[in-house]
This record gives structure tokens, sequence and C-alpha cells, in this order.
């Protein structure tokens, strides 16, 4: 497990100036990167669309288990690309009109069943707050106990199945405004009487197998890409740390890199959350020297990343990571 020494709790380092002039970059080079492109995201929507639809047409003419399994882990793969543009919507980042961002983004959290408003509010939360106690993403840091490791490994194996019950339930309670609080769990149980009537609907016309062996099953397969890419993101992290200690980039092959929107370029998207993903790699090339320079966990093998994080397991820090949020709901109530 990774223990934090005392020594490695430090102030913000790195360049005095902030912004594109921190980097060496021109403002007209931050704004090109800044700009949001239409083909680029049509593309990925058309390919990741289009990949899970063919293997799942797939995986219904295969019958040895062992085949299926294997389909289900490429699915899991295409569909972790698809919650990557889920991401990009909590930022604004796809479209240029915030509508079709919030639409697109509910549309993603109604296929998989999670509230978009939650997870949008729970990841702008982590910017805001990143590696701190106030940070609702730092399920991987916390006092050691055995329950800590126990939501560690099961978050990276089970992360998007045990994400239904957070976001729509625990993360509101916590987190939401109680005035919000009814508006939104109406809309949950609305949700859920409408996915009881779709598998009620599937069930009787005799297709919910299909839809479970196209659906259920590679979302499942989907949280294990999800988790082990969520650990990598926030290896060899400091706690409370500088802005260049707090996430972590990994420069991955061209195929990761595509299909997971750039994103795995996580410290140079919270250095500059309003670039678009695709738009990451070209960025990191201004922002590498500063980073190399300031010692940022930067690293050439998502692999490897992942599985160091992986072996180390959750950041042991003296303190009570999330109980800030319960506090804070109760003296709003």
């Amino acid at each position: 497990m990774d223990t934090l020494p005392k020594a490695a709790v430090q102030a913000p380092s790195g360049p005095r100036k902030t912004g594109a002039g921190a980097f060496g970059m021109s403002h007209q080079e931050l704004r090109g990167l800044l700009k949001r492109r239409l083909a680029p995201v049509l593309a990925r929507i058309v390919v990741l669309v289009g990949l899970w639809v063919g293997l799942g047409a797939w995986v219904l003419q295969v019958d040895v288990w062992w085949g299926k399994v294997a389909i289900w882990a490429m699915m899991g793969f295409v569909i972790n690309g698809m919650v990557q543009l889920s991401h990009e919507t909590w930022h604004n980042n796809l479209f240029e009109a915030r509508w079709a961002n919030t639409a697109f983004g509910v549309g993603l959290g109604l296929l998989v069943g999670i509230s978009h408003a939650a997870l949008k509010h729970d990841h702008l939360m982590h910017h805001r707050h990143n590696r701190t106690a106030m940070d609702p993403d730092a399920y991987n840091a916390g006092r050691d106990s055995l329950g800590q490791r126990v939501l560690f490994y099961a978050v990276v194996l089970f992360g998007l199945p045990l994400s239904v019950i957070y976001f729509n339930v625990l993360y509101p309670l916590q987190w939401f405004e109680r005035r919000k609080l009814p508006g939104h769990f109406a809309r949950v149980l609305l949700g859920a009487v409408g996915y009881a009537a779709l598998f009620g609907g599937l069930w009787r016309v005799g297709v919910l197998g299909q839809a479970l062996e196209v659906w259920i099953i590679p979302l499942i397969a989907t949280g294990p890409f999800n988790g082990l890419k969520s650990i990598a993101d926030h290896h060899n992290n400091v706690w409370r740390g500088g802005r260049f200690q707090t996430a972590t980039t990994v420069r991955s092959n061209a195929v990761v890199t595509w299909f997971w929107s750039g994103l795995n370029y996580h410290l140079d998207h919270h250095l500059f959350p309003r670039v678009p993903g695709y738009n990451l790699p070209r960025l990191h090339r201004h922002l590498r020297p500063t980073l190399l320079k300031e010692g940022a966990p930067v690293y050439d093998s998502y692999l490897s990343t992942m599985w160091a994080a992986l072996k180390a397991g959750p950041l042991v820090v003296d303190e009570d990571v999330q109980l800030v949020s319960v506090k804070r709901r109760r003296e709003d109530g």
C-alpha cells in the first residue's frame, strides 16, 4: 500500500506565472488548443457506436464462453471511450453549445443508468478540491484500514455497477442541497420505472438474454477499464500537493489515446480543463518541459502505470477523506 511521508505534504509549487505564459505558449496557441471542433467528436461517436453494435452482433453469434468473454472485454474497452466522451460533456468541451453537451451527457447517463447531474457535480468538485479531504473522487486515499483497501479494489473492479448506487443515491445525499433532492430522486424513480418497463418488455418478446449480452454485460466489463484508468490518472500523487503533483499524465499508444479521447494526459487536463481531450496531446508538447522540470508524475506506459497503481493500493493519509462533505450536509440541513 502506498504510504504518504509527512515531508510529501507541501505547499503548491511551480512557476509564479500562470496560464499560457508559464509554459511558453502564446495566447494565440492557447486559443487554438481551446477551440472545439465537431469533426473529431463525430468521428469518435460514429466509430465507438459502430464498434459497439458490430461487436454486439458478433457476441450473439459466438457459442463458446471464452469467446464471449474476449468480445465483452473488447466491448468494455470501446464503451470506456464513450465514458470519456461523457467526461467531456461535464466540462462543456464536446460541443460549442452548452445545451448540446448537457443533452449528450444525459443521453449517455441514461444508457448506463447513472445521473448526469451527479456525475458532473462530482467531477467539477474533484477539480476544485483535487487530492484534499473535500475531493469526492478520493476513494483511492484515506486512513489505513481494511475498509479503505476493499473500497479501492472494489471500485477498480466493479466501478461502473457500483456507480449506479453511488451517484444516483449516496452522492446526492452527501453533496446536493436539500432543496434539490426531491427533484433528483423523482427523476431517479422515473428512470427506474422506465428501466423496469423496458426490461419487462424485452422479457415478454423473448430478447432479454440478447439485451444482457450486448448491453448490460459489456457495461459491467467497462468497469475494470475505467477503474484502472482512474487509479492511473492519480498514481504517485501528493496529498495536498502543488498543481504539478496532484494528477498524472501517461503517454500511451495512439490507439488508446484516440479511443479514450486523449484523457490519459490527465495532469495536462487538470492544468487546462477547458482544452478538449483530442487537443491534449498537442498541449502536452508545450507543457512537457515544465512538467519534467517540476518532477511531475509523467509516464510513458499506461499498462505499467496501471499495474504500479494497482500494486500500490490506496494512498494512506492521516485525514478523514470525504467526511467533511457529510458534516457540511448536516450543517446545511
